[in-house]
């Protein structure tokens, strides 16, 4: 692209549109022409915003104040839309790797691909042989839905960029992490873009945590209006409820650390010589007073806040105040128009092809119309002639040679047609020849689909064989150990007699046991309702599961009884802990995200003792009888429900230990 070129980065967030025009310098740098921060009116994610007329009025008013007629635009989709897998590839040649890309695409995209857009980035550390390949796609009703509001404001995308990926480009031109592992924390309105980047590879994760968390906190706190809520956010640090306001929002800054240390957790154990020393706040939300001092303090890592771009001249810009003011939100727009002047280490692009097609098409129409009109110029010029030839051929023997078979097709192809003729029949003979061979093989690439397709299942089945059994040793691994005075007696006889002995009494037994285990392959857990008289643990899994992105794993429905008389209380410390424990170890394969007491209740009781709520049907009826081996009443017995959801991925680390809490104290 030429130097003189201009492009626009425009990033349409949730809060406000951001846009930043950018000029190649002749020093490698960039000059800063014009940026632009248009705020909504209202949140979008607001339950009562009109979203499409609010980001209409944002690109109107921005219309009105530049234009864009000779400037290349690139825009950005959020980052909690779009899927971003990181796989490492094997030693394969440079012009296998696009194959290579597709399969691994196939099989970490949880989508037909013909369903989304996508595209991916190569990653090798110089002088290493190991190639790191990221893979970014994303639905392609979101992105339609996302480019419509440009397409309505005439604006033509040259590049389509998510946020997280723009936000590691504008830091890495710039310089903000130089040879280090460095987080990019950029905290939007409603999620915050993790990247954990290095000059060579980048891994990037989306948060479901944002200034509006803060904000929600504060409306649950004074039950105030969001809007007020937001206004007591922004002057929080010169209110003199600044105390409570902080107290109201420590949840979500402990949260975020959380979130962090989780992130963190799992990126060392893929990256073992990683050594992460320092974090980059951008966003605006990341301007909330003590945040900073906050995640430093409880991360343990520099933090900091780059006030101007440092590779980028903004001596030509009119705005300063505004590029000053709101130089933490522009970090993806600048990104985005450094990726326009082919400034960029990462050049992914999830613009529809059809859309690029129609968008190169219109530009080129002035040229075809010129060159139709020279076409048809010379076309009567060489009329007369055309006329000419085309009686001679008409007189001439043009009977093309019969082909019966694909070994005639093959052997004029080969050899030509056979006999006398003349070019015209020839060459008739030839193109027959040629579909016949082409017909053939349209009819053979068919064949084979149906066992290539059960080759694959096979050998899936193979790799995964062992799964279940190793999930199901966990569970039998977590059961309380059997008491010490039955622990070597095999003969019921000899156990009654142990009992008769004084052993130790039925209530008193540490025991759970397992009458039934129900396992079943779920495309989604998240469908599950896991509700329960038992508190639930927040799930550890990172799925959006409002932007309908399935959560694949295993089911397991466990029934067991248990004659201790701590009840729920002993259950959940002899053998739900230990279930979570067990099930959450690294390099399995698999991890037990939720364990949750669906129900409970004694076996001897017509009530019982608890039901779970939000569920449908009454509780089982009450069974008496005795143990079958030791001949004691089961009546003061407790039968439970427990469900497990199964993660299939490696374990992520997380550290649910308790932060420090000097929120909002800048001193």
């Amino acid at each position: 692209m030429a130097s003189s070129q201009s492009v626009w980065g425009l990033d349409l967030g949730r809060c406000a549109l951001k846009a930043v025009k950018l000029r190649s310098a002749a020093d490698g740098k960039v000059d800063i022409l014009a940026v632009e921060y248009i705020e909504h009116e209202e949140i979008l994610s607001q339950p009562d915003a009109d979203r499409n007329a609010l980001i209409t009025v944002a690109l109107e008013k921005f219309l009105s104040r530049h234009d864009i007629t000779k400037d290349q635009v690139v825009v950005s989709v959020p980052g909690q839309h779009t899927l971003a897998r990181f796989t490492k590839l094997p030693p394969v040649a440079p012009k296998r790797v696009p194959d290579i890309v597709r399969y691994e695409a196939d099989q970490q995209i949880p989508f037909d691909l013909d369903e989304v857009i996508w595209d991916y980035q190569t990653f090798q550390q110089e002088g290493m042989p190991d190639l790191e390949v990221g893979i970014f796609a994303m639905k392609r009703e979101l992105i339609r839905e996302h480019l419509l509001h440009f397409e309505q404001a005439s604006i033509e995308p040259l590049v389509v960029q998510c946020s997280p990926l723009a936000v590691y480009n504008a830091a890495n031109f710039d310089g903000m992490f130089g040879n280090n592992t460095t987080i990019l924390l950029d905290i939007g309105a409603d999620n915050t873009d993790l990247i954990i980047a290095t000059p060579d590879s980048l891994w990037t994760r989306t948060v479901q945590i944002g200034g509006n968390s803060f904000t929600e906190a504060i409306v649950k706190a004074f039950k105030l209006s969001f809007a007020k809520a937001e206004s007591l956010k922004r002057t929080a640090a010169d209110s003199k409820y600044a105390r409570q306001v902080f107290q109201a929002m420590r949840p979500v800054f402990a949260d975020l650390v959380q979130e962090l240390q989780r992130s963190i957790g799992f990126y060392s154990s893929t990256h073992r010589d990683a050594e992460i020393n320092r974090v980059v706040g951008l966003g605006n939300a990341f301007r909330l007073p003590g945040l900073q001092k906050y995640l430093q303090q409880n991360l343990g890592i520099d933090v900091v806040r780059p006030d101007a771009f440092q590779n980028g001249s903004s001596a030509q810009l009119a705005d300063q105040d505004t590029y000053r003011e709101q130089f933490s939100s522009f970090a993806a727009a600048y990104g985005l128009a450094l990726q326009g002047l082919d400034l960029t280490k990462v050049n992914s692009n999830l613009l529809p092809r059809e859309i690029a097609k129609q968008a190169v098409w219109r530009k080129k129409k002035p040229a075809f119309a010129a060159t139709a009109a020279c076409l048809a110029l010379a076309g009567g010029l060489v009329w007369f002639r055309q006329l000419t030839d085309l009686s001679a051929l008409a007189a001439g023997n043009d009977a093309a040679q019969v082909v019966s078979d694909v070994d005639d097709a093959a052997n004029v192809i080969d050899s030509g047609p056979s006999g006398a003729g003349s070019p015209r029949a020839r060459a008739k003979t030839i193109v027959a020849a040629g579909n016949l061979l082409k017909k053939e093989l349209g009819r053979l690439s068919g064949q084979g689909d149906t066992e290539r397709a059960d080759t694959e299942q096979f050998i899936m089945l193979q790799h995964n064989k062992t799964l279940l059994p190793r999930v199901l040793e966990v569970v039998h691994r977590s059961v309380p150990a059997q008491e010490p005075a039955f622990a070597s007696l095999k003969d019921p006889e000899a156990i009654r007699a142990a009992i008769a002995a004084g052993a130790t009494p039925r209530p008193k037994r540490k025991t759970v046991v397992i009458t039934a285990i129900d396992t079943h392959f779920e495309p989604n857990l998240s469908q599950n309702d896991f509700t329960s008289f038992v508190e639930v643990p927040p799930p550890l899994n990172d799925y959006d599961i409002d932007s309908g992105t399935d959560v694949p794993g295993i089911m397991i429905k466990i029934k067991c009884t248990s004659s201790n008389e701590g009840t729920i209380e002993f259950l959940a410390k002899e053998f739900l802990d230990p279930l979570r424990e067990n099930g959450r170890k690294p390099g399995t394969g698999f991890y037990f995200d939720q364990v949750v007491l669906i129900s409970g209740e004694k076996i001897g009781s017509s009530r019982g003792s608890a039901k779970p709520r939000g569920r449908r049907g009454s509780a089982p009826k009450p069974q008496g009888g005795v143990d079958p081996i030791t001949f004691e009443p089961l009546a003061n017995d407790w039968r439970y429900e427990i469900w497990v959801s199964v993660i299939l991925e490696d374990f992520p680390g997380v550290d649910e230990e308790e932060t420090g809490d000097d929120v909002g104290d800048d001193g």
